[in-house]
């Protein structure tokens, strides 16, 4: 597959992506357990679909870190089981992650999947490890009013967190998902094509929930800080996407980060 052309890079652009970055800090002791949540807004989510077992993933891997040292993109790590079968099982791989990146392929006319692929707010796809093409995007999507327009509104009682979205047009056929992801894993990777190497995968997806559709009258929902550290994980992203007509995910419209956790 070949990246989407007609992308322009625009350098000052990512410096008022950068400028926009938001992020709210919030301090609580809650059964004896002290914690400091970071609730932050993106301005772009990249997808990364990548395998323990592929020799081409991990400069995209280190691509995804980079992004992730900073607040303006939020690079999820989605590891694929289909390389599983050649020499080397993938720790982190799941059967769901590969089944999304397959409706992505049929939502944007592709007829096959590949590692190291980066899907960009759900709307165009590149290989993985070209990291100026995908901030490239990312900056272009936000210029054209294509980038995270609709707000997840997050607010914290203690452990309570509270999830607000407003029903706006653009939201009335989205879909809020929690993604559960840990930040960071190391992995010695023993066979197959990365035999011998250490990597390390930042923001690993483990477990991806539909929590609701916004509707006419948006959302409003609550959750404990808890639900989430017994489900194993130190992060949560929650992503409002659309869906296409034939219900293959859309473009992404909102995003917000729970971590801290």
């Amino acid at each position: 597959m070949n990246d989407r052309a007609g992308i322009d890079r625009t350098r000052h652009s990512r410096r008022h992506l950068a400028a926009m970055a938001l992020s709210a800090v919030l301090s609580a002791v809650s059964a004896g357990h002290a914690f400091a949540l970071e609730f932050t807004t993106p301005k772009a989510v990249v997808e990364l679909f990548t395998s323990q077992g592929c020799s081409s993933c991990p400069p995209a891997d280190a691509a995804l870190r980079e992004f992730n040292q900073g607040k303006e993109i939020l690079g999820l790590a989605m590891h694929v089981d289909y390389w599983d079968r050649l020499g080397w099982k993938d720790t982190f791989a799941s059967p769901d992650n590969t089944e999304r990146q397959w409706r992505y392929a049929r939502a944007l006319g592709e007829r096959q999947v590949y590692t190291p692929q980066a899907v960009v707010n759900g709307r165009a796809h590149f290989v993985g490890s070209r990291k100026a093409n995908i901030a490239d995007a990312a900056d272009q999507f936000i210029l054209s009013g294509k980038g995270l327009t609709v707000p997840i509104d997050l607010t914290a009682d203690g452990e309570v967190i509270r999830v607000a979205v407003d029903g706006t047009p653009a939201a009335r056929d989205a879909t809020l998902y929690a993604v559960y992801y840990n930040a960071e894993g190391k992995v010695a990777i023993k066979r197959g094509e990365n035999a011998g190497k250490t990597i390390t995968y930042s923001n690993i997806v483990g477990k991806m929930e539909m929590l609701g559709m916004a509707g006419s009258g948006g959302i409003e929902l609550q959750f404990s800080v808890d639900d989430i550290r017994q489900k194993g994980f130190s992060d949560c992203a929650l992503i409002l996407q659309t869906r296409t007509a034939d219900g293959l995910p859309g473009p992404i419209i909102g995003a917000s980060v729970i971590s801290g956790i």
